[in-house]
């Protein structure tokens, strides 16, 4: 229980402490509640209003502490004891708005607060092999600096290695609950380029995943990351018979509606696209369209990414008008969301098509709006996109 104010404790610094502390665990538990509800930016109010309140709390706890007429041994071990504790308060409110800056996409935000949870938790905590709470903090560090955004994949290795080495320290090296790190640990080896490692690596967890377990998403995830790495590797039968196992695997474990279908089909598609099987590609492609409009709606920018990339297969293998079809789908989403860099190149692409197809006005016209909506984007002349767009413009007119 906390210790009452001794008397040579400054007790006006102490009780405000102690409002300050039962302040933020009342504004932390209404966050709570708003985080599971996912009312993300009402959480995100009360998590703020309680980090400010815990910083509070141990300014007032120094400054009680040096008000101090005297210092007795056992009064400065409680005082750290209760400081210490207070720090790790700290670190996991760090941690719940590092998580809401993540919901809310503001990535960078989110590794900042990761980053100074952990940062303050090691100060008590020196050793992570003593503290398991300190897993969920790797975990998420991993994951944020593994962000399209971020990309920070040598520094996430090092957690997701400590992740794997206590997950199998408290449930053994052949336990399903491994899984996951390794799965983790071979996307990152995968990104930095060493493919081999990954197949190794996923193999692995493919071993463990698949062992008398019956079947999981791990497996599935495991078989998709090995695809990536033989389709790096331009391996490309090795990685469709991946991707497709992965496919079958998902078939019985996951519901046809789950995103990481679609995720699965889409690399299917890249890697027949490779392998120059237009027609597999596309139909691949369209299936990986059709689990996504149903899991995320007809208007999501992801299902526009996925249509300017069919746009892109059919015009690869020289059916334009559907190409054209495909990509107007895609500049029709990113106009909705007003994503204007992106309806600068959906129309940079339309009249691409359209000057192979033998149109030069009508792809004079794409031009002319990619240079618009590059404009209002704020592009600079050196973008692919506007670089491209003036150059074609230029060479329309000399014509």
């Amino acid at each position: 229980l906390p210790l009452l104010p001794s008397r040579t404790t400054n007790s006006s610094h102490y009780y405000q402490y102690r409002a300050s502390e039962v302040m933020a665990d009342a504004l932390e538990n209404i966050g709570l509640i708003l985080f599971k509800k996912k009312i993300y930016d009402k959480s995100s109010v009360m998590y703020t209003d309680a980090l400010d309140a815990r910083r509070k709390c141990l300014d007032l706890m120094e400054l009680s502490n040096k008000k101090k007429l005297s210092k007795f041994k056992e009064e400065v071990g409680e005082y750290e004891d209760e400081r210490n504790s207070s720090i790790l308060e700290l670190s996991v409110t760090l941690f719940y708005i590092s998580l809401l800056r993540e919901r809310q996409g503001n990535i960078d935000e989110a590794v900042d607060y990761c980053e100074e949870a952990l940062g303050i938790r090691r100060e008590v905590i020196p050793n992570a092999k003593h503290d398991p709470n300190s897993l969920n903090l790797f975990s998420t560090i991993s994951r944020l600096y593994c962000h399209d955004n971020v990309k920070r994949y040598k520094d996430a290795l090092g957690y997701f290695h400590e992740v794997h080495r206590m997950k199998c320290e408290v449930v053994g090296r052949d336990h399903l609950d491994v899984v996951p790190s390794l799965n983790s640990i071979a996307f990152i080896y995968n990104q930095l380029g060493d493919y081999k490692k990954c197949i190794t690596i996923s193999d692995r967890a493919i071993d463990i995943a698949t062992n008398g377990r019956g079947l999981n998403k791990e497996t599935c995830v495991a078989y998709a990351n090995r695809g990536d790495a033989h389709r790096n590797l331009q391996d490309y039968d090795k990685a469709i018979t991946s991707y497709e196992t992965a496919l079958e695997t998902q078939s019985k474990c996951l519901e046809e509606k789950d995103i990481m279908n679609a995720e699965v089909l889409e690399k299917l598609a890249e890697t027949y696209l490779h392998a120059k099987d237009h027609e597999r590609a596309i139909s691949s492609m369209e299936d990986s369209i059709s689990v996504k409009r149903s899991t995320l709606g007809p208007d999501n920018e992801e299902l526009a990414r996925s249509y300017s990339k069919l746009g892109e297969y059919h015009k690869e293998s020289g059916e334009y008008s559907n190409g054209i079809k495909c990509h107007t789908r895609a500049l029709r989403i990113f106009k909705h969301h007003d994503m204007k860099e992106m309806a600068a190149t959906e129309h940079n692409k339309i009249a691409g098509i359209l000057k192979l197809s033998g149109e030069p006005n009508k792809a004079m016209e794409h031009y002319m709006a990619a240079l618009w909506h590059s404009r209002e984007a704020r592009l600079p002349s050196t973008d692919p996109i506007v670089a491209d767009t003036i150059k074609n413009v230029a060479s329309f007119k000399k014509g």
